[in-house]
């Protein structure tokens, strides 16, 4: 390259960095500070997100911006966390779709037992009309919610036996999210569903007041259930999306360029958190087997008798949730199953 030629793309890079400057202190954004509440592990898929999400924000902001994340539910669990943002005490919090089920029940279509068979079907109904028709849902609960990260398929761990069949489940004392369907599900399976906030989870496991729980793989993993829980059975039997929610007390105070910062982060932050979670999901089933884990599946045939068994959960929400969205989501699912 010749000396005109670099000295005309140092001009030039100063240029572009001159012009966006420029865009920068041209945004009518004030100096803010928020509290962003979860409830899992900052490395956690989800605490690394969040991370990515302040990274951005604090650029897009011109650093004026100045998010503080609060990992393994410091502010309260999920439920505790995002009745913190309706009130306007913490300003983020990233919840899962099981627990904000409790604001906008329709978000139970995600709760629905083995709806999706792969993260591809899961993506196209969050990024889709149906994903975003849910979003427009928040505002009337005095929540706006931003974007959808997830929590991956949940898989079920326990201290008493391998699962390989319907019948294994009987009497297990199974750790569920506080959500109706699940405890539901798993009634159905004929385990023994206790709805605990997830920061006593360990404590119930450890103390043998459980025999098991039911999270993703990486949950397990950052958790360290894989310390005192020594079966592990891929399930599938639920894919867990989460939404990152904004106080709407705190968003009607930002103006139209503040406001564009968070949703452009969040959405930033979707690509980088799949990119991540997806790659730590590969790998983590042989680190929990290498920490001393004993990992098994479910053949075809007695999945199908699970999902015969949980088949009345699907019918009997299908008309709480919506008969029209519960069809919209389905049709989505089976025009990416018909793709594959």
């Amino acid at each position: 390259m010749s000396f005109k030629l670099k000295t005309t793309s140092v001009f030039l890079a100063a240029a572009l960095l001159g012009a966006s400057a420029t865009q920068a202190s041209a945004a009518d954004i004030s100096g803010r500070s928020m509290k962003f509440s979860y409830a899992v592990s900052a490395t956690n898929p989800v605490g690394l997100a969040v991370n990515k999400f302040i990274e951005v924000a604090k650029e897009k902001s011109g650093g004026k911006f100045k998010i503080t994340g609060y990992p393994d539910a410091q502010l309260g669990n999920e439920i505790q966390s995002m009745s913190s943002a309706q009130g306007g005490i913490v300003e983020l919090s990233v919840v899962s779709t099981a627990g904000a089920t409790s604001n906008v029940k329709e978000l139970g279509i995600f709760d629905l037992p083995f709806m999706f068979h792969s993260v591809e079907e899961a993506d196209a109904v969050i990024d889709g009309p149906v994903g975003k028709k849910l979003l427009e849902k928040f505002p009337s609960k005095n929540l706006i919610g931003l974007c959808y990260w997830d929590y991956g398929f949940r898989q079920v761990t326990n201290s008493k036996h391998p699962i390989q069949k319907l019948e294994d489940f009987n009497g297990l004392k199974l750790r569920v999210l506080q959500n109706s369907i699940y405890i539901d599900t798993f009634k159905a399976l004929g385990a023994n569903p206790l709805p605990l906030p997830y920061p006593e989870t360990y404590t119930a496991l450890e103390s043998k007041a459980i025999d098991g729980q039911e999270s993703s793989y990486l949950v397990t993993q950052s958790s360290g259930y894989q310390e005192i829980q020594p079966y592990l059975t891929e399930t599938q039997h639920v894919f867990l999306p989460a939404v990152v929610l904004v106080s709407k007390r705190f968003w009607d105070k930002l103006n139209a360029d503040e406001r564009a910062v968070l949703s452009d982060s969040c959405s930033e932050s979707v690509t980088y958190f799949r990119q991540v979670s997806r790659q730590m999901e590969k790998d983590v089933v042989k680190e929990l087997v290498g920490a001393g884990m004993k990992f098994n599946t479910i053949d075809p045939e007695q999945k199908a008798r699970l999902i015969e068994a949980t088949a009345s959960v699907t019918k009997k929400y299908k008309a709480q949730l919506g008969a029209e969205l519960v069809d919209e989501t389905l049709a989505t699912i089976q025009k990416v199953r018909g793709k594959q």
